[in-house]
């Protein structure tokens, strides 16, 4: 008989992202690195009725081979129904499942519904790892007898910094702008702010983004060589539709998750500037990589009580973290600690 073993369902290393879906293509690489044998549907993307008789040939195969006792990690959300499917087969062989909550959308989009159906999922499980503290106390609310590891920081193996930036009073912000509403308002601040500077990354500027005076927006770039790129002295954590403190749904979200640009600006080298109630905060505290404010209206005289010196520190306690974030420290760490639990 087999011996039992661990394994991954693989649904986004065959993907191309630009910027956060990144992080879910790196931890499926550091689990590969790790020994984790993938778990693939075929014709990902085709529903043809020959693709659709080719996948649950493929799961009756799985579910025969995979060993008892075996482990399978998965990355939430899990979108495709072959790999939901398998999933809730799994348990009748008394295979382990570890669920890696990358997202709660739920939170994220401000859909009660949607919030339900999740933590009903997540009721069938007992291993998890999670982002952070915070949303290690969200989900023992939602699951009290769960068993999880947190990773902090997202892995991003991205290339190592040849120059690192210097003081100054311009601020990054990267990622799918869109989203961030917050960022047509900017404009609010040069009365109070007047040296003030924003940098964009990323795809989704919008004209209302672009007609001010104190933004720029600086392109789309290879992900991986995004921290090759960024230039400014912070990078800012926020979300959501307001400058005076994180509003809507994603604002809220930002209570419970670290961001994927989180562990870019670590990378880059670049201190933070987060919200004082996002999830993020206590790590930018803890580890003294940056400060937190309550408003954006902030920035500004905070940046000026800030030495020189001061600012080389922060970046200096960035350079352990960069390289273990670098190197796919934070999700092997949490593996080995929800493995040991079980």
């Amino acid at each position: 008989m087999k011996e039992p073993g661990r394994y991954f369902i693989q649904q986004y290393s065959q993907q191309y992202y630009e910027h956060g879906g990144i992080g879910y293509v790196d931890a499926e690489r550091i689990l590969l690195a790790e020994g984790y044998e993938p778990v693939f549907f075929p014709y990902d993307h085709d529903f043809s009725f020959k693709a659709k008789r080719a996948r649950l040939a493929y799961l009756f195969r799985i579910l025969f081979t995979l060993p008892k006792g075996s482990i399978v990690v998965f990355l939430f959300p899990v979108y495709a129904r072959a790999n939901r499917l398998l999933l809730s087969i799994l348990g009748l062989k008394k295979i382990k499942g570890i669920c890696f909550i990358t997202d709660i959308n739920g939170i994220k989009d401000g859909n009660a519904s949607i919030l339900k159906k999740e933590i009903r999922f997540f009721r069938h499980y007992k291993y998890f790892i999670v982002h952070n503290a915070k949303m290690q106390q969200w989900l023992d609310r939602v699951v009290p007898d769960n068993r999880s590891s947190s990773i902090e920081f997202f892995d991003f193996l991205a290339n190592k910094l040849t120059v690192i930036n210097k003081f100054s009073f311009d601020i990054v912000f990267a990622g799918n702008l869109e989203k961030s509403v917050f960022l047509e308002k900017l404009h609010l601040l040069q009365q109070t702010n007047p040296t003030l500077h924003f940098n964009l990354y990323g795809p989704g500027k919008t004209p209302a983004m672009l007609n001010q005076k104190n933004v720029r927006w600086c392109g789309i770039e290879n992900p991986y060589e995004l921290p090759l790129k960024l230039k400014g002295g912070f990078g800012l954590l926020w979300d959501g539709d307001s400058i005076d403190k994180p509003g809507g749904s994603l604002g809220d979200y930002m209570q419970y998750i670290s961001h994927h640009k989180l562990s870019l600006y670590i990378i880059s080298r670049l201190p933070i500037i987060v919200s004082a109630t996002a999830a993020s905060a206590y790590l930018v505290e803890k580890y003294k990589i940056g400060f937190t404010v309550n408003s954006l209206y902030e920035i500004e005289t905070k940046l000026k009580s800030i030495s020189v010196p001061q600012y080389e520190q922060m970046q200096g306690n960035m350079s352990k973290l960069a390289t273990k974030i670098s190197q796919g420290g934070c999700l092997r760490e949490a593996l080995m600690v929800v493995e040991e639990k079980m």
